[in-house]
């Protein structure tokens, strides 16, 4: 018998597939089967589901390391500009869906809570006269740089004002106070420019 060389296996046809027209890439299509799994673990495991509104479940997706290179597909699929989107996955790494809700608006309360929350937010300011504007599910504190929305949780997010944008900071809490002052710690710690 002579030495051959071994034969070549055929190409199998999967290997050199390329990704049709209109169908999400590889990466994209990874991205969904593990959300999809994980979501399906927690149903299992009775921790609840996704949420409803579909913004907000991409948003999910994009604050997870995974989804961050899929930010600017995100932001042409959805029609939500890139910064803002950025902006509502500051808002989920900070309070998950609920910091998300409450940066596309406050969720309203009655007049008692926003009076109860607005005492207490009072209470904890440095300068008693610095006046509060008051709106439902929503108190702001213009000259701290302070904001607080209520999410759909009944907790209340704090916001800070850098760039003439309110950012999203951590520190969500069912106390207005508490929020107040988590909003207060991170005003203190940005830079004189941001």
């Amino acid at each position: 018998m002579s030495a051959q060389e071994p034969a070549r296996p055929e190409p199998r046809a999967w290997e050199s597939w390329s990704t049709p027209p209109g169908v999400p890439d590889r990466l994209q299509l990874e991205l969904l089967a593990a959300d999809a799994a994980e979501r399906a673990a927690a149903l299992l495991a009775g921790r609840g589901g996704a949420p409803d509104d579909p913004l907000i479940d991409a948003v999910r997706l994009l604050a997870t390391p995974a989804g961050a290179p899929h930010l600017e597909v995100a932001a042409r699929l959805t029609g939500v500009p890139g910064d803002e989107l950025r902006r509502l996955v500051l808002a989920h790494r900070h309070g998950g869906a609920g910091g998300v809700a409450a940066a596309l608006a406050a969720t309203p309360c009655d007049a008692e809570e926003t009076a109860t929350a607005t005492a207490e937010v009072r209470r904890r300011q440095s300068f008693a006269v610095a006046e509060l504007s008051t709106a439902a599910g929503e108190i702001t504190d213009t000259a701290a740089g302070v904001r607080l929305r209520r999410g759909p949780d009944e907790r209340w997010y704090p916001f800070t004002l850098a760039r003439a944008q309110w950012w999203p900071a951590a520190g969500a809490n069912a106390s207005a106070g508490a929020a107040y002052q988590a909003a207060l710690r991170a005003r203190s710690l940005r830079t004189p420019n941001g």
